[in-house]
């Protein structure tokens, strides 16, 4: 099927799609709304579920090469006593790959240099969309448009393609937010080529290298008012964990105020229908999920997959679209609601806290790895 197509949106889900699609000789132009596509984010966790995409791609050397392959997860109390530990070695034996830490940018790097430059196009921000006898015309906000025989939304979380397509959609907030920063510190052995996520207290700290000395580290807390301002973001940091071990005040005392990201946390329930006529919705603009599963990158690199494999394989845009879905929804709806839970076992404090953390503490490594085993497998 060779069908110029236009994918809205240039971050990790639509770059994917761009060269899975440019694979198999399917035309394709990216449409970014930024100016000029910049080396922004902290880290990102690729599982095993999209590095086995990137191996079919033919990038997961580079992204291994470029990142730091993990050796294990665990989840801690405050003062680093293990909770859950699970082993990636037969993971990597059962799927080929470990999970891959790496910087946002350097994997949005590598993407884009698969991509030919005259197919990526900047300063588009998409206002609406029309279908026409031809296929779908793109109007953006510059005053130009273009018409394609088909779109994929690729524009994330509050997806202005969704807005048009599914207007009701309601989000569903936590409560919380993120901070995220990056860090040059060297840790100690026992934390390289690990996640480590603290639970203490109702807040959580996780951190893993991206780079021999660099850290890519995250905070979960309830959200106030002041939590906008980085004013003094570092004391009152330090003053949330000050209870916690090594290494987490060692990193938070090494990071740049200036640097650090933050994000509210925030899904959506599960929307019936990602496509409508030859437009079809991808990654969080499709089924955006809160991030205690690591899974939002890795749900959007498997959505670029599949619909570069359907529209290879189908006959219609329209046909393809629905393939897609049929494939994908099942399990990106069940991230989404697991996400959820983990969220709020997560900030269990007093004797629920403690409850918790004897049950996992107790559960058998097999039995806890056959639950990544249901994440991790793909079905196309």
């Amino acid at each position: 099927m060779h069908v110029p197509g236009i994918i809205i949106g240039g971050g990790i889900a639509g770059l994917t799609a761009a060269v899975a699609l440019q694979q198999r000789g399917i035309a394709v132009k990216v449409c970014e709304s930024a100016p000029e596509i910049l080396p922004l984010g902290a880290g990102i966790w690729m599982a095993p579920n999209a590095m086995q995409v990137f191996q079919r791609l033919g990038l997961a050397e580079k992204i291994n090469a470029a990142g730091v392959p993990l050796h294990n997860i665990q989840i801690v109390d405050g003062q680093m006593r293990p909770i859950l530990r699970t082993s990636q070695e037969r993971i990597r034996q059962r799927f080929g790959h470990t999970t891959t830490a790496i910087k946002r940018a350097r994997l949005q790097a590598l993407l884009l240099a698969e991509i030919a430059p005259a197919d990526v196009l900047l300063a588009k921000t998409c206002v609406s969309l029309r279908e026409v006898p031809q296929g779908v015309n793109v109007a953006f906000a510059d005053g130009t448009t273009i018409t394609a025989g088909f779109v994929i939304a690729a524009d994330g979380i509050h997806s202005a393609v969704r807005a048009q397509l599914f207007p009701s959609v309601r989000f569903a907030g936590t409560g919380h937010v993120v901070w995220r920063g990056m860090t040059e510190i060297q840790l100690a052995p026992v934390y390289k080529r690990s996640i480590t996520e603290a639970w203490a207290g109702g807040v959580r700290f996780g951190f893993s290298e991206v780079a021999d000395g660099l850290v890519d580290w995250f905070v979960v807390v309830k959200a106030t008012p002041a939590d906008a301002d980085h004013h003094g973001l570092k004391s009152r940091l330090h003053t949330i964990f000050q209870g916690f071990a090594y290494p987490i005040p060692a990193i938070l005392e090494a990071t740049d105020e200036t640097r650090i990201i933050r994000n509210e946390i925030a899904d959506f329930d599960p929307i019936p229908q990602w496509s409508r006529g030859r437009v079809c919705l991808i990654g969080d603009a499709a089924h955006a999920s809160t991030p205690y599963m690591g899974q939002g990158g890795c749900q959007a690199v498997e959505d670029a997959y599949a619909i570069a494999q359907c529209l290879h394989h189908e006959p219609t845009p329209e046909l393809a679209f629905a393939a897609m879905q049929r494939l994908r929804r099942p399990k990106a709806t069940s991230i989404v609601k697991k996400s959820r839970l983990m969220g709020q076992i997560g900030y269990w404090t007093g004797a629920a806290g403690a409850l918790r953390n004897g049950l996992m503490r107790a559960a058998p490594a097999r039995l806890v790895e056959q639950q990544f085993y249901q994440v991790y497998r793909l079905n196309y």
